[in-house]
């Protein structure tokens, strides 16, 4: 990939970080109080707190993944599979810049991962 390509996707990946803290920061502004209330209103309540708690654990290693993107960026190891070493199509990286794997890897892990 060339230079200007890597600039653009080092561009998307901060944009893409920032976005997911404005969000973190916006949601814990929002937690809502524990309310008393029947059996379904807590089970409610149980449930979306648990949601939020999932959702904030995949913002958490997104944001990881874009942050070991950066650094390959700046190590020059950008845009290769962490399994094979091989290079990761352009069109994957555009797509997703932070992914970590090709396909082919990417797929063996999801295999082996069930």
């Amino acid at each position: 990939m060339n230079k200007k390509g890597l600039e653009q996707l080092r561009k998307v990946l901060i944009q893409k970080k920032a976005s997911i803290v404005n969000k973190l920061n916006f949601n814990k502004g929002t937690e809502t109080e524990i309310e008393v209330g029947d059996e379904v209103d807590t089970a409610t309540q149980s449930n979306e707190r648990e949601i939020q708690f999932e959702l904030g654990s995949l913002d958490a290693k997104m944001i990881r993944d874009i942050d070991n993107a950066l650094a390959k960026i700046e190590k020059g190891t950008f845009g290769l599979c962490e399994c094979c070493d091989e290079k990761i199509p352009e069109a994957r990286l555009n797509a997703i810049p932070w992914v970590r794997y090709c396909v082919k890897c990417q797929e063996e892990a999801e295999k082996n991962s069930k």
